[in-house]
Protein backbone atom coordinates (compact mmCIF):
# COMPACT_ATOMS: atom_id res chain seq x y z
CA UNK A 1 0.00 0.00 0.00
CA UNK A 2 2.76 2.46 0.92
CA UNK A 3 4.50 1.80 -2.56
CA UNK A 4 0.84 2.48 -4.32
CA UNK A 5 0.75 5.60 -2.61
CA UNK A 6 4.04 6.90 -2.91
CA UNK A 7 3.20 6.82 -6.82
CA UNK A 8 -0.13 7.70 -6.67
CA UNK A 9 1.11 10.86 -5.07
CA UNK A 10 4.09 11.34 -7.45
CA UNK A 11 1.55 11.96 -10.37
CA UNK A 12 1.37 15.54 -9.81
CA UNK A 13 4.99 15.88 -10.33
CA UNK A 14 4.89 13.32 -13.32
CA UNK A 15 2.31 15.53 -15.51
CA UNK A 16 4.27 19.22 -14.73
CA UNK A 17 7.28 17.01 -15.87
CA UNK A 18 5.45 15.86 -19.17
CA UNK A 19 4.24 19.24 -19.35
CA UNK A 20 7.31 20.58 -19.33
CA UNK A 21 8.59 18.44 -21.62
CA UNK A 22 6.13 19.04 -24.03
CA UNK A 23 6.62 22.79 -23.72
CA UNK A 24 10.90 22.42 -24.28
CA UNK A 25 10.51 19.86 -27.39
CA UNK A 26 6.94 21.02 -29.36
CA UNK A 27 8.07 18.77 -31.99
CA UNK A 28 5.02 16.05 -32.73
CA UNK A 29 7.27 13.10 -34.08
CA UNK A 30 9.46 12.68 -31.07
CA UNK A 31 7.00 10.80 -28.38
CA UNK A 32 9.91 8.42 -27.37
CA UNK A 33 12.60 10.83 -27.24
CA UNK A 34 10.24 13.25 -24.60
CA UNK A 35 9.49 9.80 -22.60
CA UNK A 36 13.11 8.96 -21.95
CA UNK A 37 13.63 12.13 -21.03
CA UNK A 38 11.31 12.29 -18.71
CA UNK A 39 12.03 8.36 -17.37
CA UNK A 40 15.40 9.95 -17.31
CA UNK A 41 14.88 12.60 -15.19
CA UNK A 42 12.85 10.37 -12.60
CA UNK A 43 15.61 7.64 -12.79
CA UNK A 44 18.44 10.66 -11.81
CA UNK A 45 15.49 12.15 -9.33
CA UNK A 46 15.21 8.26 -7.58
CA UNK A 47 19.43 7.75 -7.77
CA UNK A 48 19.66 11.15 -5.95
CA UNK A 49 16.87 10.03 -3.37
CA UNK A 50 19.35 7.29 -2.39
CA UNK A 51 21.38 9.99 -0.79
CA UNK A 52 18.64 10.60 1.80
CA UNK A 53 19.42 13.58 3.89
CA UNK A 54 23.34 13.79 3.00
CA UNK A 55 23.12 15.99 0.48
CA UNK A 56 25.77 18.33 0.79
CA UNK A 57 27.33 20.68 -2.01
CA UNK A 58 29.30 17.84 -4.27
CA UNK A 59 26.53 15.72 -4.40
CA UNK A 60 24.11 19.00 -5.18
CA UNK A 61 26.63 19.26 -7.99
CA UNK A 62 26.78 15.89 -9.51
CA UNK A 63 22.74 16.05 -8.96
CA UNK A 64 22.55 18.74 -11.14
CA UNK A 65 25.74 17.80 -13.93
CA UNK A 66 23.30 14.19 -14.10
CA UNK A 67 19.92 15.78 -14.77
CA UNK A 68 21.53 18.19 -17.12
CA UNK A 69 23.23 15.29 -19.08
CA UNK A 70 19.87 13.82 -19.02
CA UNK A 71 18.32 17.06 -20.62
CA UNK A 72 20.91 17.99 -23.27
CA UNK A 73 20.55 13.79 -24.27
CA UNK A 74 17.38 14.15 -24.30
CA UNK A 75 16.85 17.52 -26.69
CA UNK A 76 19.56 16.27 -28.63
CA UNK A 77 17.56 13.16 -29.53
CA UNK A 78 14.81 14.83 -30.59
CA UNK A 79 16.50 17.28 -32.35
CA UNK A 80 15.41 20.21 -30.32
CA UNK A 81 19.09 21.47 -31.10
CA UNK A 82 19.34 21.30 -34.42
CA UNK A 83 20.34 24.41 -36.47
CA UNK A 84 17.71 26.17 -38.67
CA UNK A 85 15.23 23.77 -36.59
CA UNK A 86 13.55 27.03 -34.75
CA UNK A 87 14.77 30.38 -36.20
CA UNK A 88 14.67 32.74 -34.11
CA UNK A 89 13.66 36.26 -35.71
CA UNK A 90 15.10 39.49 -34.26
CA UNK A 91 12.29 41.12 -32.62
CA UNK A 92 10.85 43.95 -34.49
CA UNK A 93 11.42 47.60 -33.02
CA UNK A 94 8.73 49.53 -31.95
CA UNK A 95 8.22 52.58 -34.04
CA UNK A 96 9.85 55.71 -32.40
CA UNK A 97 7.54 59.27 -32.63
CA UNK A 98 9.65 61.98 -33.63
CA UNK A 99 10.42 64.21 -30.45
CA UNK A 100 8.72 67.89 -31.18
CA UNK A 101 11.04 70.84 -30.09
CA UNK A 102 7.77 73.11 -28.91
Amino acid sequence: MNTFLAVFNAFPAILQAVQVVEAAIPMSKSGQQKMNLVLGAAGTAWEVGQIGQQINKTNWLAAVQAMTNVAVAGLNASGAFQSGQHPVSAPTPAPVAPVSSN
